[in-house]
């Protein structure tokens, strides 16, 4: 029997993204999605016994992670919840200290490594709760990123540009683009697209792009 998830993200290039990189492994079906976190819940309580694990971002509009599980978990103890972040700093931590929940995430961590702890969650053999540390080089080297990597992060991020395609577009030559990606992933310390789409839309790239 396929593990049933649950998406809730105000971001819906942050579900489709995640979406399709969950559904690549067996036995995992997402079976919903929703950007409103106030209608996700009422949908959440009305299908429980169709969902299996919630994933969470923790801060949304009108409605954020930490409040959202409160009111799921008063309720009753499931579906699990694992709550999403760009953010793994001392008060987002603190955010969710007293709040019942079953996993903790960095958003830039592999999608197998989220699915290797769904896998491990719903099984009863993981842990409580998950907290996968972070780089600070991400923080810091984030401002060190040139006005050139910026715009190739946006065109890969963003707009899920072929390194070919980006080269067309920028008059560069591919090989040239292939450095600029291998620059921005190890000067943010994200080695995956999926980190890179959470991390351009935490800068509001898809609001105001940088071109």
């Amino acid at each position: 029997m396929s593990i049933r998830i649950y998406i809730v993200d105000d971001h819906p290039l942050i579900i489709d993204g995640l979406k399709v990189n969950i559904e690549r492994f067996a036995s995992i079906e997402v079976v919903g999605t929703h950007t409103d976190p106030e209608r996700a819940l009422d949908e959440i309580r009305s299908r429980r016994d169709e969902i299996d694990v919630v994933l969470l971002d923790i801060s949304m509009p009108r409605l954020g992670g930490p409040e959202f599980s409160r009111r799921l978990k008063k309720e009753n103890t499931r579906p699990f919840v694992i709550f999403l972040t760009y953010l793994t700093d001392e008060y987002t931590v603190s955010q969710i200290a007293d709040t019942q929940h079953d996993g903790l995430f960095h958003k830039t961590e592999p999608v197998d490594a989220l699915v290797e702890y769904i896998r491990a969650l719903t099984s009863g053999t993981a842990p409580v709760t998950q907290l996968l540390p972070t780089s600070p080089r991400s923080a810091e080297s984030a401002n060190q990123l040139t006005p050139t990597e910026i715009i190739v992060l946006y065109y890969v991020a963003v707009k899920g540009l072929t390194s070919r395609e980006i080269a067309d577009i920028m008059s560069r030559s591919e090989l040239t683009i292939v450095k600029h990606r291998k620059n921005i992933m190890f000067k943010l310390d994200i080695h995956n697209i999926q980190g890179l789409v959470w991390y351009a839309i935490s800068k509001d790239m898809h609001v105001n792009p940088p071109v």
